[in-house]
């Protein structure tokens, strides 16, 4: 307890003092650890409650969690509730922090300093911090209708978990599964050129990649500290070689040197996707840019996965349609934002609707879809009757209305018919750009719960 001041932000430290407030601390982490309910902390911070607030006398509350824990595990063996009589008999190990009188008196910065997007300095961080109510509403002009900017989740950094994943390259197979099962796309493969090798430091291990289409470049699997919530999945997942994993769970203390290599590999390593059909296979998915990351979904989630995999083969030209429930919480809880963009600056679209009409609302989608890419297709059929357009464009134009619904096949196309007409004076070709978004064929899904699902 008496490291915790160095820890505390000054704004923390001037608050608690202003207002008088007593500070509190208890490692239910390692407590829940040394008893054996592994990252189970929910016993022991009850009973330091009960310990701290006086709402009741803690023995009284100590007898009744104890009859509580009787009606509700008995069934499950002695073992069981012994554990969690020590959960309640150890939340009672809770320490008091002294706040000095002179943190009231520090002189506070709230300003983080860094390279990050003007919204997020200026929107997202004030809010994450409860100042919301600060912001001018000049900050939201052109957002009036709730449009928020995407990928805001990785400016978090939220350092919560206590043990992160290690790798050992010397039992890696490059298989890619600990990133495929990973619900919150913290650990991925990296596959990196020459030059790309040669920004690393010596002591960052490397493997030569598999696969003769990646000739010449090396691979590593990079684990994104600062994000990780430790649920372990990539740990259990992880086939490993020769029955020895090529991951380990290790303290988050032991691996926040390793946060700079991460930083390193999202900012200065391609992707190398297109060497690949990301569609194939589980490896192969892997290596496309994940366009849901860092979200607020509990440890382990057993959802996120699939939405991440999603996003990977379909992100770029996708729509989604979320029923009210989790994959709102995790989805789009303002200011975190987890869906973002590939490096061409494209990624899914997200709206949320009522938890019971979800489905009409994602089939609304494709309704309008539907009629907007009809009247491009319109557009296209009088612009190849219009003496404006050269052979090649009307060429483009056939292409394009015997492919719409390809969704692979038009993205390439709409990207050649974009490119022939811009600049053009033709009230056709005007109206067809300034309808580009419909050119690529939408991905359109519908996201919710079982609860809504049955219903």
């Amino acid at each position: 307890k008496e490291e915790v001041g160095n820890h505390l932000p000054d704004n923390v430290k001037k608050y608690l003092a202003k207002n008088n407030i007593k500070l509190y601390i208890i490692n239910a982490t390692n407590i829940a650890d040394e008893i054996g309910l592994g990252n189970r902390t929910n016993t022991i911070l009850q009973s330091a409650f009960f310990k701290i607030s006086n709402v009741i006398p803690y023995e009284l509350a100590v007898e009744q969690m104890k009859k509580f824990i009787v009606k509700s595990y008995g069934r499950k063996g002695e073992e069981i509730i012994k554990m969690n009589y020590a959960a309640v008999d150890r939340g009672g190990e809770v320490e008091e922090v002294e706040v000095l009188r002179e943190w009231a008196d520090l002189n506070v910065d709230t300003v983080q300093k860094d390279d990050a997007p003007e919204f997020i300095q200026k929107v997202v961080r004030p809010v994450n911090a409860q100042r919301g109510y600060d912001l001018p509403v000049s900050v939201f002009v052109g957002r009036e209708d709730g449009t928020w900017e995407h990928g805001t989740a990785t400016y978090e950094k939220r350092g919560v978990a206590a043990s992160v994943p290690v790798w050992n390259p010397d039992n890696c197979i490059q298989c890619n599964q600990c990133a495929y099962v990973c619900p919150h796309a913290t650990i991925r493969p990296f596959v990196l050129d020459e030059k790309e090798q040669k920004g690393l430091g010596e002591e960052v291990a490397l493997l030569k990649t598999q696969g003769k289409q990646f000739e010449g470049t090396a691979f590593r699997i990079q684990v994104d500290v600062l994000d990780c919530l430790g649920c372990g999945n990539c740990v259990d997942v992880c086939p490993g070689k020769k029955g020895q994993s090529a991951l380990e769970m290790v303290p988050i203390t032991t691996q926040y040197d390793n946060q700079k290599n991460w930083d390193y590999m999202v900012q200065h390593v391609s992707s190398k996707a297109h060497l690949v059909d990301t569609k194939l296979n589980v490896k192969n998915s892997q290596f496309a840019k994940p366009l849901f990351e860092f979200s607020g979904a509990c440890s382990g989630c057993g959802e996120t996965p699939y939405i991440k995999l999603i996003t990977q083969l379909y992100g770029d030209r996708m729509m989604i349609a979320n029923a009210t429930g989790c994959s709102s919480i995790y989805g789009a809880s303002a200011p975190s934002t987890p869906y973002t963009k590939n490096e061409e600056g494209k990624g899914p679209s997200w709206a949320n609707s009522l938890f019971e009409d979800n489905a009409e609302f994602g089939f609304g989608f494709v309704i309008a879809q539907a009629s907007m890419r009809n009247r491009v297709g319109d557009l296209m059929q009088k612009a190849s009757k219009s003496a404006d357009f050269s052979d090649s464009q009307k060429e483009l134009f056939v292409q394009w209305i015997e492919n719409k619904d390809n969704g692979e096949a038009v993205k390439e196309i709409s990207a050649q018919i974009v490119a022939v007409l811009t600049g053009m004076e033709n009230e056709i070709a005007k109206e067809i750009l300034s309808l580009e978004k419909y050119l690529t064929k939408k991905s359109i899904w519908v996201f919710g719960g079982d609860g809504w699902a049955y219903d």
